[in-house]
């Protein structure tokens, strides 16, 4: 009877733990602004928007200055039960019509050995298009299945269609779990550990209340496989780009809510950004570096944004930075617009693109705009 009284309250006590830090995230991370349900694909004074998409989560530009490369992402666990497949699509900002791109099996000759496909099923996460130094194009595909890889295609135009080649992959290590990629001119490449395979969506929660270390950066060589980037820890490190000179990386953390600038000759951190709220993905402009900023807590999410909803209608900023200093040249804020919880924010063309990881939509806002 000890026993089982002993074990009730072992039970009761923890139970009453979980109450107490549920309750203490809610009161907490819950944000006072009023928040509309978007229904529909229409325009709005703030932004354009187009539609047919599923969670368009990072963009790139095509060679053409015509073409955006999508990431239409799967799913990440824990924040979903399993994750789920995607696809990768095209945008033509001339006619301002979706399209298909089709992708095709290869040699692998820019993975390893060991890394093999048999069909071309992707749940795409982040992505970089980069040009390598002998003048081929790589486009590098942070990729959660079958199993955890980045994939490696080469982009081709053929007879005025752009199309993808398989050119090998690599297999991520046993217990990491990628985000976004930065490729190189020798086709290596630096990728974001958010956190460990088999996190529970609990203790995820409660990191990002107590914002304690969950991941850092790998760098990828054909000579070495994976090895860890010093100084590069952080509470769900995600978006991740490298300066054109390839001197600089620039790692966003989610929890940390900060934008660091890691200088790769010392591995010492010359800059930092901060923001209130949480930074996703970035994209190198010249001197600048654009920030997709998601101004929500944990919490938001969670109350306005579940499976049932089309379109996630959460506040972002998008911020332009210095990379010398990470010193704010301009933020566009939003709120109450026709998309939300941005991923991305892509100049092209006296416009921003716009991605997300929960809609259906890209989007675009101008920048000479009121």
């Amino acid at each position: 009877m000890q026993i089982q009284k002993a074990i009730g309250y072992v039970i009761f006590s923890v139970f009453g733990i979980i109450v107490l830090l549920l309750s203490t995230l809610y009161l907490t991370q819950t944000s006072n602004y009023e928040v509309n349900p978007i229904t529909g694909c229409q325009s709005d004074s703030q932004v354009s928007v187009y539609c047919e998409f599923s969670k368009p989560e990072d963009i790139v530009v095509l060679p053409d200055n015509q073409h955006l490369l999508i990431s239409e992402f799967g799913a990440i666990v824990p924040l979903s039960s399993e994750n789920i497949p995607g696809k990768i699509s095209l945008f033509d900002t001339e006619t301002l019509k979706k399209k298909s791109i089709k992708l095709t099996l290869g040699e692998n000759i820019w993975g390893e050995n060991n890394c093999q496909r048999e069909d071309l099923l992707l749940s795409p996460h982040g992505i970089d298009l980069n040009q390598r130094s002998d003048g081929r194009y790589q486009l590098a595909i942070i990729n959660h299945m079958p199993q955890e890889t980045i994939e490696m295609f080469e982009l081709l135009n053929i007879e005025g269609s752009w199309v993808l080649q398989w050119r090998g992959c690599v297999n991520a290590p046993e217990t990491a779990y990628f985000n976004d990629v930065a490729l190189r001119n020798d086709g290596s490449f630096f990728s974001t550990n958010m956190y460990e395979k088999g996190i529970s969506y609990l203790n995820l929660a409660y990191i990002s209340y107590s914002k304690v270390d969950t991941g850092f950066v790998y760098q990828w060589n054909t000579n070495d496989g994976f090895t860890r980037v010093s100084n590069s820890e952080g509470s769900f490190p995600n978006g991740i780009s490298i300066s054109d000179d390839e001197t600089n990386l620039f790692i966003n953390y989610v929890f940390n809510h900060r934008t660091s600038k890691l200088n790769l000759p010392s591995l010492t951190i010359e800059a930092e950004h901060f923001s209130k709220g949480t930074p996703d993905n970035s994209f190198i402009d010249g001197e600048f570096i654009w920030v997709a900023v998601q101004d929500n807590t944990a919490t938001d999410l969670l109350i306005h944004c579940n499976e049932t909803v089309v379109q996630c209608p959460l506040p972002f900023t998008i911020y332009k930075l210095r990379q010398e200093d990470l010193s704010e040249v301009e933020a566009f804020s939003f709120k109450q617009t026709q998309i939300g919880s941005v991923t991305v924010g892509v100049p092209h063309k006296e416009k921003v693109w716009l991605g997300t990881f929960m809609g259906n939509r890209i989007a675009s806002f101008n920048l000479n705009q009121e």
